[in-house]
């Protein structure tokens, strides 16, 4: 049987691919090959993997809350929009849990011109520039002439950055909330920058960072409303636990009644039990 990804492409199911993204959000392995089997038995050729996505939410809902909201991760990634500030935010907060110091939308003065940096991030003996690329759609991708671009950048920076700030070392890091094509990648390991996306590297993609240390965005909390989601992140509350540490009466001025707070903080105290 083949599936219709969102791209357009068709590829062959493979249960053994769901079943795997069942137990990374937390469902054990009977649980996992439960739902597949479901899914297998109630799908049809080229069904759109978007279905599917949607059939397996709704069983994971029903056996455990939170395996839900973890599953929708990539979803909740492409809602931190729509401009790309709140996902600089959030991958700051991520890079200041992995034990760096950040600035955000910043402007620096490289050899040639001045560049507007994303996060400046500070870590021992180096200096990090990142270049953060938000897509609100799966499909898009960060190509070849956005690694072009960055490496441009990267070059004119790190010499001014390392003297102002007196760092041995510096670093560019080209981050997205989708995919890199094949060349991006390929030319970011021949130029030796740094590239982080949905699933790479294997070992540390932007989904394996989050998770780790269970960094969610605020964006994967079910049943808030577009223009409340809106003051979140104007108020720069782009985690969960942001949420969490929140006081009520701030929550309360923005238009959240005391029923949705207590809902979604009993939300938040699941996905990050202390």
């Amino acid at each position: 049987m083949k599936v219709i990804k969102s791209n357009g492409e068709v590829e062959e199911f493979k249960a053994e691919k769901l079943i795997n993204s069942l137990i990374r959000v937390g469902a054990s392995t009977d649980e996992a090959f439960e739902i597949a089997n479901i899914i297998e038995n109630n799908i049809k050729d080229l069904t759109p993997t978007r279905k599917i996505y949607r059939l397996a939410k709704e069983l994971l809902r029903r056996m455990e809350h939170t395996y839900a909201m973890r599953y929708s991760l990539k979803k909740a990634m492409m809602r931190l929009g729509p401009s790309g500030y709140p996902f600089e935010k959030f991958f700051a907060k991520v890079m200041q849990a992995y034990g760096y110091k950040t600035q955000t939308n910043i402007v620096e003065k490289g050899f040639c011109i001045n560049h507007e940096i994303d996060i400046l991030a500070f870590k021992q003996n180096k200096v990090v520039s990142v270049e953060c690329k938000y897509h609100s759609t799966s499909t898009r991708a960060s190509d070849a002439k956005v690694a072009m671009y960055v490496l441009s950048r990267f070059r004119d920076l790190e010499n001014t950055l390392k003297t102002k700030y007196k760092k041995e070392r510096f670093e560019g890091w080209l981050v997205t909330n989708t995919r890199l094509t094949v060349d991006a990648k390929r030319f970011a390991h021949c130029y030796n920058f740094k590239v982080i996306s949905w699933r790479y590297p294997e070992d540390g993609g932007l989904e394996k960072m989050i998770e780790t240390k269970k960094l969610y965005p605020i964006t994967v909390l079910i049943g808030i409303k577009i223009n409340l989601l809106k003051k979140l992140l104007d108020n720069g509350i782009v985690l969960v636990q942001d949420f969490l540490l929140t006081d009520d009466s701030l929550l309360f001025r923005m238009g959240f009644s005391t029923k949705k707070i207590k809902e979604l903080k009993r939300q938040a105290y699941a996905l990050t039990p202390t």
